[in-house]
């Protein structure tokens, strides 16, 4: 019985204040219709509705004195309400995720983090949601928080390899994909160091340490790719990467060796005709004139206003003045004189041009 049952009205009072009810809703700021604080805790104990014992009995915790002779055991039916409501969050975080259940995972694993940070797999899963459902910053955001906390307890961290790789990978390659290259690329490099033969993450590296001028850096990505000889849509483009590094830095025998592979496999390419303009210059440099006819010629095809189209009208018209091929030869020189402008060689070219047109072909110079 509660406490309030012993206050003893006399019964003229408690009549009297019943009569009206039959008329009157009786005010309900009335102290003596509110229920016991206590009272209400302990049913709502009994019930086992543990949100409802954590709403009803844990602000007892803080008006009840400590020597309250109920206070311990609200304490610890709130601490259990706490627990069970946490592991079922938990329970239904984990079982949403499994399942594709994106929303659910939404509502369930941000409750589960607030109580537990240290689960780990609550960023994760928030992640894989935010992801599926096409929120990126908000996925980027808790792969990264998930990283975070991967990284403040390695314990837990170790058991969770194959996730941390494929959370950083996400990271940095969205990371990329949104330009900011100043968080990608720390992370690519160690998700290319975790894996090496993940091609995509060694491209990738390579093509953002190019934009970031590191031609060394770019190179050493590019080349591992290459190595790698893997089935990706940016092969080519890695080749012909990897290549034009290669001729800028001097290197001619690596550059031919990637410049014509890229050419071997995109002949009609987006950089064929500049693969065209190196391979011709590296052929010249070997005496090659077949290679010069072939990758000037296609070059110029391409694109003739070109600034290297002057010296490599020049070369292919030499070429063919010497073996006799005089209409062939007369066509480069032509394209030459368009383009000489001063050119110290225009000279020379103008009395070919004459022997040609006299009959005389080859011999000589």
């Amino acid at each position: 019985m509660s406490l309030r049952s012993n206050i003893g009205l006399p019964l003229l009072l408690v009549a009297t204040l019943a009569l009206p009810a039959l008329a009157f809703s009786a005010p309900s700021a009335s102290p003596f219709l509110q229920e016991d604080p206590d009272e209400v805790c302990e049913a709502a104990i009994e019930s086992q509705v543990w949100a409802d014992v954590i709403a009803k009995c844990e602000p007892l915790l803080s008006t009840h004195d400590e020597s309250h002779p109920s206070w311990e055991f609200y304490q610890q039916n709130v601490e259990y309400a706490h627990t069970t409501i946490n592991y079922q969050n938990q329970q239904q975080c984990l079982e949403s995720a499994q399942s594709g259940a994106w929303d659910t995972t939404l509502t369930a694993c941000p409750a589960v983090i607030a109580a537990n940070p240290d689960f780990l797999q609550g960023h994760l899963f928030l992640g894989f949601a935010n992801q599926a459902k096409g929120n990126t910053a908000e996925a980027i955001s808790s792969f990264e928080e998930f990283l975070d906390a991967a990284r403040a307890n390695p314990e837990m961290a170790a058991q969770l390899g194959e996730q941390i790789s494929m959370a950083r990978r996400t990271v940095a390659i969205t990371r990329l994909e949104m330009g900011d290259r100043a968080a990608a690329i720390p992370l690519l490099r160690e998700v290319a160091e975790a894996d090496p033969s993940d091609a995509e993450a060694h491209f990738r590296l390579g093509f953002a340490l190019l934009q970031e001028d590191d031609d060394t850096g770019a190179e050493e990505s590019f080349a591992a790719v290459i190595a790698l000889n893997p089935d990706i849509p940016q092969l080519p483009q890695v080749l012909f990467l990897a290549g034009q590094l290669a001729y800028n830095a001097q290197e001619f025998a690596a550059a031919a060796e990637r410049l014509n592979a890229y050419i071997e496999r995109e002949p009609e390419g987006q950089y064929a005709t500049d693969t065209h303009w190196m391979l011709g210059f590296i052929a010249g440099r070997n005496t090659d004139e077949s290679g010069m006819m072939r990758h000037y010629g296609a070059a110029l095809a391409a694109d003739p206003n070109n600034p290297n189209a002057r010296d490599a009208n020049y070369s292919l018209g030499v070429i063919a003045f010497n073996s006799g091929q005089c209409n062939t030869a007369a066509r480069y020189f032509n394209a030459f004189m368009r383009l000489a402008r001063g050119d110290s060689r225009a000279a020379d070219v103008e009395d070919m041009i004459l022997d040609i047109e006299d009959g005389v072909c080859e011999g000589g110079f």
